[in-house]
């Protein structure tokens, strides 16, 4: 038998690095040695893990001289943690089926819950407008309207050209390319407008708004606010919310004014003149259509901005649940959005609008 391994007095992360080394040479070269743990007056993690590992190989290791408190701490981990992993249960299709449906009721009722929570918190502040952060609403609008203009026209435009061009080409066969202005006009104010805006929205805001809450839920700042005596929906979900509503509508008719622009620019191209394509787009665009469209855009922002704010406030513990969240935000309020589109198309198509 070799020397005995002496263990030194401290079994921390640091002191037991070089030691992890010997016993795992040792344990390859199949040598055994005495372990003697005399010395040792302290002992974390790292530490208990150490004695573990000798002690799970005795026909290699002999630890002795371990003192009684000691004992009694390694027994303690053992009792509440094994290093052992387990194999997770393989479950079959029909419990897979189960435990996802019970998912997603489970988060459906928590996202019923948190509307419930921003409906009355918003009828609170409405009842009582001294509770309104207006200097809060502006800092939110300024960094989400103001800084997203440039974004918001570029692609309005780009949707405006493009629908111009494709749909010019078809028409031009029929000898109705005066009509495409028609399309441009509708398309843009009802549809187009509002929902590109949206889209652009949830991916550069509603994820900020994620990603922002998470933060504080995963530093203890939401926890902090409520020890405080205030109520997070009402400091940081209901002007995130009032903003959004009021920033979405105002991106949305710069999007759509470009867009018809753009459209404008492709017709020109068409032998149809600026004045042939305003008296037309004039004929063909309604005060409804307009107002349509904007209400469209107040619904997609307050849901982007609460899709954000859930998504945020239930974040978990770590950097990687934020990256989740914030994701998971995204994902949601474009598959929102679109179902709303989809939804208010049908209804106003029963409707006649």
């Amino acid at each position: 038998m070799s020397d005995p391994i002496k263990l030194p007095d401290r079994l921390t992360a640091e002191d037991s690095s070089p030691l992890w080394e010997q016993v795992l040479n040792a344990a390859d070269a199949g040598q055994e040695r005495t372990v003697d743990a005399a010395a040792v007056k302290f002992c974390d993690e790292s530490g208990l893990t150490l004695l573990y590992e000798i002690r799970r190989q005795p026909e290699r290791f002999q630890l002795i001289n371990l003192s009684a408190d000691l004992e009694s701490v390694y027994a303690t981990m053992l009792r509440n943690f094994s290093p052992d992993l387990t194999e997770r249960e393989k479950l079959g299709f029909v419990s897979t089926l189960g435990k996802w449906l019970a998912d997603k009721v489970t988060d459906t009722k928590k996202s019923i819950i948190f509307l419930g929570s921003c409906i009355c918190a918003l009828f609170g502040v409405l009842i009582h407008p001294s509770l309104i952060r207006f200097r809060e609403i502006y800092d939110i609008s300024d960094e989400s309207g103001s800084k997203a203009v440039t974004i918001i026209c570029l692609i309005g435009f780009l949707m405006g050209v493009i629908i111009a061009f494709e749909t010019a080409l078809v028409a031009k066969i029929f000898g109705a390319v005066i009509f495409v202005v028609n399309g441009i006009g509708i398309a843009m104010t009802r549809e187009l407008g509002p929902l590109m805006t949206a889209i652009l929205f949830a991916g550069r805001t509603g994820s900020a708004f994620a990603a922002q809450i998470g933060t504080q839920k995963v530093s203890e700042e939401l926890n902090a606010i409520t020890t405080f005596g205030l109520d997070p929906v009402y400091f940081l979900v209901v002007p995130r919310l009032i903003a959004s509503s009021l920033v979405l509508p105002l991106l949305s008719v710069f999007a759509t004014i470009l867009g018809v622009l753009g459209g404008g620019l492709v017709m020109r191209l068409y032998d149809i003149t600026f004045t042939q394509f305003y008296i037309q787009l004039i004929h063909s665009i309604s005060a409804t259509d307009v107002f349509f469209g904007l209400i469209k855009a107040v619904i997609f922002g307050f849901v982007i901005a609460l899709i954000g704010c859930e998504c945020g406030m239930n974040t978990g513990a770590g950097a990687a649940a934020v990256g989740d969240s914030t994701t998971k935000s995204v994902v949601k309020s474009i598959v929102w959005i679109v179902l709303i589109d989809g939804a208010a198309a049908l209804l106003t198509n029963r409707l006649g609008f």
